[in-house]
């Protein structure tokens, strides 16, 4: 007869092997970064390079919903963690685009496409995660001091690209948009910017902030390479919070 300390010991196992399999795929997407940048600068072929990574990110970001979405099913806080897997999976929807124009026409896409739609969708699902983890941080209400302001100054990006790097008003507001989604997200990450169990989750978050502002920045001032920025740090960002998250719960449950 199955008790029931074994139906949770069975439970925490198969949470444990997932977990460790997010971990081992966002090692090996910072492996791959770090072979991609080494690639880049011995001048590998750039068509080659270009549709290997876009295949990785596609392919990455595919397994990383599906294993946060698996784990949902173990977790003490479930929705939360399909948060976390939708916002995953929305990136990898945009990405999917991408790469299926990239792969049967053997062209690039026109920036912004209804590729960035799954890709701004990403920080809508994270917003909503966050804004659920600080409603249950006493206090977490953030002062309004000046120091508390700094991700308003990342708007400073879209107004400096709208009046030197691009005229066109569609890639002008695209931009906006995701500076905004950008800058709201860490609004309201703050007051778990200190928790340490948080680390790697904000790690990650950062990690992807800092990329689409990097590809926004290369797309309108280098047009021409502007994938090549950003092409190996979209799968360790995406890896990196998924990876933190559930290590908050292992931490929560210890």
């Amino acid at each position: 007869m199955i008790t029931w300390d074994q139906v949770i010991q069975g439970m925490l196992k198969r949470k444990e092997i997932l977990t460790l399999t997010v971990k081992a795929v966002c090692i090996l997407s910072f492996v791959w970064a770090a072979l991609f940048y080494i690639l880049l600068f011995i001048d590998f072929p750039y068509a080659k390079l270009n549709a290997v990574a876009n295949g990785i990110q596609f392919f990455s970001g595919l397994a990383i919903g599906m294993l946060v979405i698996c784990y949902a099913r173990f977790s003490c806080q479930r929705y939360l963690v399909l948060g976390v897997a939708l916002a995953v999976l929305s990136w990898t929807l945009g990405q999917l685009y991408w790469f299926s124009v990239i792969f049967l026409n053997g062209s690039s896409l026109p920036y912004p496409s209804i590729a960035d739609l799954g890709f701004i969708g990403t920080y809508f699902f994270l917003i909503g995660v966050i804004h659920t983890i600080t409603r249950g941080i006493p206090q977490y209400t953030i002062e309004i001091k000046y120091w508390n302001l700094w991700p308003l100054g990342l708007l400073v990006i879209p107004i400096f690209l709208a009046l030197v790097g691009s005229s066109n008003l569609l890639i002008n507001t695209d931009n906006l948009v995701l500076t905004l989604a950008i800058v709201y997200t860490l609004w309201k990450a703050q007051p778990i910017f200190p928790i340490i169990r948080y680390r790697l989750f904000i790690a990650g978050l950062c990690l992807l902030c800092l990329s689409d502002m990097i590809f926004m920045i290369c797309v309108c001032l280098i047009p021409d390479t502007c994938t090549l920025s950003t092409d190996a740090l979209f799968p360790a960002a995406l890896s990196l919070t998924a990876y933190g998250f559930m290590k908050v719960e292992e931490m929560s449950d210890g």
